[in-house]
């Protein structure tokens, strides 16, 4: 797993992976998933994201190869992640063999989607 850098953090804890998956907004694609946790309280944080796959492959080596491929488009493409929202983008079958700017595409036009359709919370009854 890369190292934090700036503007980013990874998850790796995987009840927060759980958590994400229950609780976000879910985007779908060709290659991948994403599921969008929007933090508007905790704007001032850097973007965490978590990478995982499915099920759909043959061993350890096309799984960590997918992942290998979605971590480096989605750092061609992160400035398009929300300061302070949680992500969990997983990889489905397929992803180890397709085009790499194909992938990088897709993450770009998924991205955008979330970041359109990402509804800062309004304060409720008695917040501020």
């Amino acid at each position: 797993m890369p190292e934090d850098g700036p503007g980013l953090q990874w998850i790796t804890a995987s009840s927060e992976i759980r958590s994400i998956r229950k609780s976000g907004k879910l985007y779908r694609a060709g290659l991948v998933f994403v599921w969008v946790l929007g933090g508007a309280d905790e704007a001032g944080k850097p973007p965490a994201v978590a990478v995982v796959t499915g099920r759909g492959f043959s061993g350890a080596v096309t799984r960590n190869l997918a992942k290998r491929r979605v971590r480096g488009s989605l750092f061609e493409k992160r400035e398009l992640l929300e300061p302070g929202s949680r992500y969990l983008i997983e990889g489905r079958a397929g992803v180890e063999e397709a085009d790499y700017q194909l992938l990088v595409t897709e993450i770009e036009s998924i991205l955008s989607r979330a970041r359109n359709c990402v509804k800062k919370r309004k304060p409720g009854r008695g917040e501020e």
